[in-house]
């Protein structure tokens, strides 16, 4: 009996010894006090030599405050003057050789801004414009959020705010946080705000009430990527889903129903089936028909345009890395010409293959359909994705 206990009290002290080492190595929301540090930091730095601008001149005073600008960083002050009173109202990096809060740089991912942090939400599932990180509501005292916005798979910033109740009690909340700019995944700048700033409680609750709107949506999310390659899924059936439309059953009332009536729709004939040619506002179908103008078939789809995602939230515009960091490569060999097979062999009907030219470099991927194939063309010119075709194969 003794030791039947002693092995339950062995197991409940592993279990929290497991829970506290999660604890520790999960990151945790922002707060006012490590901002307001790491920008101390910088101004002890700043104080140590002299601004490359005039902070006392008409256009160095700013909205965010008085400009200084340095080498390693521009500061904005609450005077023009840098003493050891001078408050920092707002910091902004632009170097990856300067360490933003929590030691993030510029050229980071995002994913690695957003292990940084504490989320909540790590697939940032909410509507094509953004996505709540987290939220955490401890009103009248503090709430603390991080949010990302977007355009569509394209992050544009992540955004970390701490409304915090001031010490006095009746001064209101600060109003401060940093906000991380992105371009092609990757951070440009890093901009720490608001450390002067003020804001009374219903500036809070609204914030909040915004916030908890958008993280009742779960309308959209970011796709799935990876530098790795090998643990990403390969060109599947259900990516034939996408903008509202299912490749694999799309037929014309379908089209119309999502796509709106056809700029043009034109028929053609060749002897034993007609073919018919829809332009959309945003891509251009062909069906194929049998030789009574019944049974449509689609053939084949074409976007040119970067108002509709194709395949996994791909769009015109995104760049090569991004593209082919959404699908499975990396399991296949070079020629050491022009061609990358990125997964399987052509032959099967599932496959990535990727080949490099000097008009421009193009992906292709394959999957099977029950007895069909269904082929996907990404077109790249100047490193940028400029269209997308589908189309079944024999």
């Amino acid at each position: 009996m003794f030791k039947r206990a002693l092995c339950l009290v062995l197991s409940l002290m592993m279990i929290l010894l497991v829970t506290a080492v999660k604890a520790e190595d999960s990151a945790s929301a922002l707060t006012l006090a490590e901002l307001k540090t790491w920008a101390e930091n910088y101004k002890t730095r700043a104080m140590e030599v002299e601004p490359i601008n005039d902070p006392a001149a008409p256009e160095s005073n700013t909205e965010d405050g008085y400009m200084f600008l340095y080498e390693f960083a521009t500061l904005y002050m609450d005077r023009p003057e840098m003493t050891a009173d001078s408050q920092v109202q707002c910091v902004v990096l632009y170097s990856g050789l300067e360490n933003g809060p929590r030691e993030t740089r510029v050229d980071m991912t995002a994913q690695e801004i957003l292990d940084a942090y504490y989320t909540e939400n790590p697939d940032l599932v909410g509507n094509r414009d953004g996505a709540v990180v987290y939220q955490l509501n401890l009103m009248p005292q503090t709430a603390q959020a991080g949010v990302a916005h977007r355009d569509g798979q394209r992050l544009q910033t992540i955004e970390y705010t701490v409304y915090e109740q001031l010490a006095t009690g009746g001064d209101g909340y600060s109003n401060a946080g940093v906000i991380y700019t992105l371009n092609a995944n990757n951070v440009t700048a890093i901009r720490v705000y608001g450390l002067g700033d003020r804001c009374g409680s219903e500036d809070v609750d609204r914030a909040m009430a915004e916030l908890e709107a958008l993280s009742q949506e779960m309308t959209y999310s970011q796709v799935q990527i990876s530098f790795v390659g090998t643990d990403l899924d390969k060109f599947q059936p259900d990516d034939l889903a996408f903008s509202g439309l299912d490749f694999a059953d799309l037929a014309p009332d379908s089209a119309i129903q999502v796509l709106g009536l056809p700029l043009e729709d034109q028929w053609m004939e060749d002897g034993q089936q007609y073919l018919r040619l829809m332009s959309f506002p945003t891509c251009e179908i062909v069906f194929s028909y049998d030789a009574n103008q019944e049974n449509p078939q689609v053939e084949s789809l074409l976007i040119d345009m970067a108002t509709m995602e194709g395949p996994r939230s791909l769009r015109v515009g995104d760049t090569f890395a991004s593209v082919l960091n959404r699908f499975r490569h990396s399991e296949g060999q070079h020629d050491g010409v022009d061609t990358e097979v990125l997964y399987g062999t052509e032959e099967s009907g599932e496959f990535g293959v990727a080949t490099y030219g000097m008009d421009g470099t193009t992906l292709r991927y394959g999957l099977k359909l029950g007895d069909k194939k269904v082929v996907m063309n990404l077109y790249f010119t100047m490193n940028t994705l400029a269209e997308i075709f589908l189309y079944a194969a024999e």
